[in-house]
C-alpha cells in the first residue's frame, strides 16, 4: 500500500489531458491512476479558494471516500502538510505534483523503487537543476540555492519510505522556517517538492535518482504542453521499455547474447498465461534434472539432449528472474528458492555426468571411467566459491556508507568546488595501479572479458552443454575445474586491488 500526497495548489491541476469538453483534468487523471495502482489514501493539497470545488468534484467522481482535500496557503504550508504526512507514515509515501503528464510505467516504477527515498530526474528539459551520480541525486537547486556543474533536472515526482519519515519530517519543516523568515531565503520561491528536494539532499539525506529516460515525465504549465506531453507518452510502447528492463544489465556474455535476445519474450508469455516466477523456477529445475538423466545414459544421444537440455534449464532458470521483475511479483521465497534450485541444478548434472562417464561402453567416446574425484571436485570448488561470494556480499551490506555531507539550508551554494580544468595526476603505487586497472575495464572488449573471466552461471552452463555435446565428462570436469581456478585468482586479486584503491 502507499500514500499519495497530490499538490494541486495552482491552476495546472485544471489543464485538460485531452481533447473535448469531457476530457479530465490532470488532477482527476491522477486520481484514476492512483485508483488503479491501489492507492487508496489521497491527499489533495489545495490552496483554500479551490478546497471547496474539489471536495464536490471528488464526491462527483465518487473517489470521496478515499481522498482528503488539505487547505493550505503557501509553500511553507505545503511543506508543513508534507512533515505532518511523513510523521505518521506507515507506507511509503508519494509526492505528486498535479500539473504532471508521466508514463504509466515511469510511475509503476516509482512506486516499486527500492531507494529510501527516490525522486525523478532526467538529463536535461524543464525541472529544477540537480547534480546527479550513477545512484544518487548529490546536489538539488532552487531559485536561491545553485548547483555546482549541474547535470540533470528534477521532474518532481518523490517517494519517501517509512524509515526516512523523520528525516523527510524535518527536512521539510527546516524548510517551511525558512521561507517563513524574512530575506533567509531570497528568490526561493519554488513549488513544495522542489524545496523538499534540496532540504532533503542538504540534510546528508541519500537521495536515490530514478531516470526518466527512455519513459516521459513533464510539468506542463498550458494546455498546448499538456497535449504535446501527452503526444509523447503514447508514442512510447511502455510494454516493451518494461520488457527490456526485466532483463538485467549486468549479466555475463553468454546470458547477454545466447539467452536474452529471446528469453524475455518468453517471460512475457508466461506472464500471459498466468504462471509465477516460482511456476518457472520448479520447471527450470525439472529440466535440469531430465538433463542429468539424459548424461546418465552413457550414449552420445544421450548427451546431446542432456547438453539441449541443460540449455534450455539455463533459459529457464533466466526467464524466472525477468518474470519477476516484469511482473514485479518479488518474495523471499522465490529469492530463496532461486539460489537453492541454481545450485541443485549444477549438482545434479554433474551427478548425472559421473554416472553416465562409467555407464558409457568401454571404447566410446563418451566412456570417461570414474571422474566421482573430479565430479566431487567440481561440487566443492562451487560450494566454496558460493561461500565466499556470499560472505563478501554479506561485508559489504554490513559495512555502514560514508555519511553524505551537510550543507546549510541557509547557503546559497553546494559546498563542492568546481572540476578543475586540468585533473589532478591519479596516485602513485598499489592503489594508482588498481585505479588504472578498474578504469580500463569498464567498456568494450575488456568489459566483456572481465565478465567472462569471473566464470558466472551462464558461462558454466554454456561449458558443460558443449564439451559434453562433443566430448565427454572428464573433459567437462577439467574444463570446469581449470576455468574456476583462474576465475577465482582472477576474483581475489580484484577484491583486493578494489580494497586496496578505496
Amino acid at each position: 500500500m502507499t500514500v499519495a500526497l497530490v499538490l494541486a495548489a495552482d491552476e495546472t491541476a485544471d489543464i485538460p489531458y485531452g481533447n473535448g469538453p469531457h476530457a479530465p483534468t490532470l488532477l482527476h487523471r491522477w486520481l484514476d491512476r492512483l485508483a488503479t495502482l491501489n492507492v487508496p489514501d489521497v491527499h489533495i493539497v489545495a490552496r483554500p479558494e479551490n478546497a471547496a470545488r474539489l471536495r464536490k468534484e471528488a464526491e462527483a467522481a465518487n473517489r470521496a471516500a478515499g481522498v482528503q482535500v488539505v487547505e493550505s496557503g503557501s509553500p511553507a504550508e505545503d511543506l508543513r502538510v508534507v512533515a505532518r504526512m511523513a510523521r505518521d507514515l506507515t507506507e511509503p509515501l508519494l509526492v505528486i505534483p498535479a500539473g504532471t503528464v508521466v508514463s504509466d510505467e515511469l510511475v509503476n516504477r516509482l512506486v516499486w523503487h527500492r531507494g529510501e527515498i527516490t525522486a525523478i530526474t532526467a538529463e536535461d528539459g524543464d525541472g529544477a537543476p540537480v547534480r546527479q551520480g550513477a545512484v544518487r541525486v548529490a546536489s538539488a537547486g532552487s531559485g536561491f540555492h545553485r548547483v555546482t556543474e549541474p547535470n540533470g533536472v528534477f521532474r518532481g515526482l518523490l517517494r519517501v519510505t517509512p524509515a526516512k519519515r523523520m528525516t523527510c519530517a524535518k527536512a521539510a519543516e527546516k524548510m517551511a522556517a525558512l521561507l517563513e523568515t524574512p530575506d533567509a531565503l531570497p528568490g526561493a520561491a519554488d513549488d513544495a517538492p522542489t524545496l523538499l528536494l534540496v532540504a532533503l539532499v542538504r540534510s546528508g539525506a541519500r537521495v536515490h535518482r530514478l531516470s526518466e529516460e527512455p519513459l516521459v515525465c513533464r510539468r506542463v504549465r498550458t494546455a498546448e504542453e499538456a497535449a504535446a506531453a501527452r503526444a509523447a507518452v503514447e508514442a512510447i510502447d511502455e510494454d516493451r521499455v518494461r520488457l527490456d528492463a526485466a532483463v538485467k544489465s549486468e549479466d555475463g556474455f553468454f546470458t547477454t547474447f545466447a539467452v536474452s535476445t529471446y528469453s524475455r519474450y518468453i517471460a512475457r508469455l508466461a506472464a500471459r498465461l498466468g504462471a509465477t516466477p516460482n511456476m518457472v523456477t520448479t520447471l527450470s529445475m525439472s529440466i535440469a534434472v531430465a538433463a542429468a538423466l539424459s548424461f546418465a545414459s552413457g550414449t552420445r544421444i544421450g548427451m546431446v539432449a542432456g547438453a539441449v537440455l541443460y540449455y534450455f534449464s539455463f533459459v529457464f532458470d533466466c526467464v524466472d528472474g525477468q518474470l519477476a521483475r516484469y511482473t514485479r511479483k518479488f518474495s523471499t521465497f522465490g529469492a530463496w528458492l532461486d539460489a537453492t534450485f541454481d545450485r541443485a541444478k549444477e549438482y545434479t548434472v554433474f551427478a548425472g555426468l559421473a554416472v553416465g562417464a562409467t555407464a558409457a561402453a568401454e571404447g566410446s567416446s563418451v566412456h570417461a571411467g570414474n571422474v566421482w574425484a573430479l565430479a566431487v571436485a567440481a561440487m566443492v570448488a562451487q560450494t566454496a566459491r558460493h561461500m565466499i561470494d556470499f560472505a563478501y556480499g554479506a561485508a559489504r551490506r554490513a559495512r555502514p556508507p560514508a555519511p553524505l555531507p551537510v550543507v546549510p539550508l541557509s547557503d546559497p551554494e553546494d559546498g563542492r568546488e568546481p572540476t578543475p580544468a586540468t585533473p589532478p595526476a591519479p596516485p602513485g603505487g598499489l592503489k594508482g595501479l588498481a585505479r588504472r586497472v578498474l578504469a580500463r575495464t569498464r567498456s568494450g572488449p575488456a568489459f566483456w572479458a572481465k565478465k567472462m573471466i569471473v566464470f558466472p552461471i551462464g558461462e558454466r552452463f554454456a561449458v558443460v552443454s558443449i564439451t559434453a555435446a562433443i566430448w565427454n565428462a572428464r573433459v567437462t570436469f577439467i574444463a570446469l575445474l581449470c576455468w574456476g581456478a583462474v576465475a577465482a585468482a582472477y576474483t581475489l586479486t580484484g577484491r583486493i586491488l578494489r580494497s586496496v584503491s578505496r
